[in-house]
């Protein structure tokens, strides 16, 4: 029995093409974790397209923040995996901005790979910026996992600060890094971007990577003028539609992996 699960996140049947693919390698390579579809409905209707898909899977009405609320601790999940595409209805978990709403408290990581992207689960490089945040550090944790498990070459992307105080503020995220790595014999690339600011979609931009993991929007750190300007995850999904990312929400309390 499976004690830790790979979720794939399905609103609609279109998508399972592209996600289960991903969900599957992930749980496979992640010391064999269990896979598990879950679809969430506004009201009760057909889901026997679910069991086509020969995967165990929990079919319930309510709403899909709910559910993914409850994906550490009612299922058991480490990582959601789901679809994303700006075209898609916006009532559907798959446009760009309702998916970062339902997803918006969920306490572990979270897969988004383009609806029309090629299922090639292969992931030869990865990138993250690593910033003077402290919620670096979770970005770290993952992009140890990917390259410990998945084979993937890491690409830290730091911007060059002109504050001294940012400055060695990244540079202690960059020792933390050395502290996981090291002891794994797992390696890194550290490079240097000119941006400081939407890092993440200068490393997108600069470095084309096989996948990105990246932090969604602290609230705690928003001002009022913040709340008028679009989230920079939401332009990153809008801009770079092709793109899979791995997203984790800055929070107190994160699930992660600890095989």
């Amino acid at each position: 029995m499976k004690d830790q699960f790979v979720i794939a996140c399905l609103d609609r049947p279109e998508d399972a093409t592209t996600v289960l693919p991903w969900a599957r390698h992930f749980a496979e390579r992640l010391n064999h974790k269990g896979l598990m579809v879950l679809h969430v409905a506004r009201e009760k209707g057909d889901d026997r397209w679910l069991e086509q898909l020969g995967v165990p899977f929990v079919s319930m009405v309510g709403q899909w923040r709910t559910a993914i609320e409850g994906l550490p601790t009612a299922f058991k999940g480490i990582l959601a995996v789901t679809a994303f595409d700006p075209a898609a209805p916006r009532a559907t978990l798959a446009h760009p901005k309702t998916l970062l709403r339902e997803f918006k408290d969920c306490k572990t990581a979270y897969l988004c790979i383009p609806s029309l992207r090629d299922p090639n689960p292969e992931l030869a490089t990865t990138a993250l910026a690593l910033t003077h945040q402290r919620e670096g550090k979770e970005k770290l944790v993952w992009a140890s996992y990917l390259a410990r498990f998945l084979g993937s070459r890491i690409l830290l992307a730091h911007p060059a600060y002109r504050d001294a105080g940012l400055r060695q503020r990244c540079r202690n995220n960059l020792r933390f890094a050395d502290k996981i790595f090291q002891p794994l014999e797992l390696e890194y690339t550290s490079v240097q971007i000119e941006a400081t600011t939407m890092v993440d979609h200068a490393v997108v931009a600069g470095l084309n990577p096989d996948l990105l993991i990246a932090m969604t929007t602290d609230p705690r750190e928003q001002d009022l003028f913040d709340h008028f300007l679009p989230r920079p995850e939401l332009t990153l999904l809008k801009r770079f539609s092709g793109q899979p990312v791995l997203f984790l929400n800055p929070r107190d309390d994160l699930y992660i992996l600890c095989d």
